[in-house]
């Protein structure tokens, strides 16, 4: 028990200099948010305090959740699409989507970048679970906005030939429900 309140209280001291983490107003900020590998969450409840060690999963969305509320009323499309390229490189790919909705309301051309074009189809090529659903949910609203880029619509009506099955089908469901296509071609394994 003596060690257990230790290590609460040397980690509440290393929490005490991250406490802001999530406060950051730049770039910069926002990469040494992504950075951090512990922060303890201190919760009120009935009975006085609780408290607990944030996973690093759960520090990087929330620096995420931080950055689209930062760049949100931006109207910097570098800015953006810096923010997004720094999420793509220090975190999983899917993790930008928030942020890549961002850019995408502010300059639908910003569908034709790579960087962006890549989030998307790494959302809509993995398998369908319960934590993966809501990516391909997020991936899917951004991808129907960008369909209506003429240079982002024919490449994305290539996606329905990929090698990736889940993909495959995922862009052909999308260019269906959006009357781009009446059907997909069947593809032999």
């Amino acid at each position: 028990m003596r060690i257990g309140f230790v290590l609460l209280l040397l980690t509440a001291r290393l929490t005490s200099a991250h406490a802001d983490v999530f406060g950051f107003k730049d770039l910069e900020g926002y990469e040494k948010c992504l950075q951090t590998d512990h922060v303890v969450e201190t919760v009120k409840t009935d009975k006085g305090e609780q408290s607990r060690l944030l996973s690093s999963l759960e520090i990087q969305l929330r620096c995420i959740e931080s950055a689209v509320k930062l760049v949100s009323p931006s109207k910097d499309k570098a800015l953006l699409m810096s923010f997004v390229k720094l999420t793509k490189r220090m975190t999983a790919q899917e993790n930008s989507l928030d942020l890549v909705n961002v850019l995408v309301a502010r300059s639908l051309p910003a569908c034709n970048d790579i960087a962006i074009y890549e989030v998307l189809n790494r959302s809509l090529s993995r398998p369908a679970d319960s934590h993966r659903r809501s990516y391909y949910s997020r991936a899917r609203a951004i991808v129907k906005r960008c369909l209506k880029d003429s240079q982002y619509r024919k490449d994305f009506l290539e996606e329905r030939e990929n090698s990736n099955a889940t993909l495959r089908a995922n862009a052909c469901q999308i260019l269906r429900e959006e009357r781009l296509v009446k059907s997909c071609p069947a593809r032999k394994e």
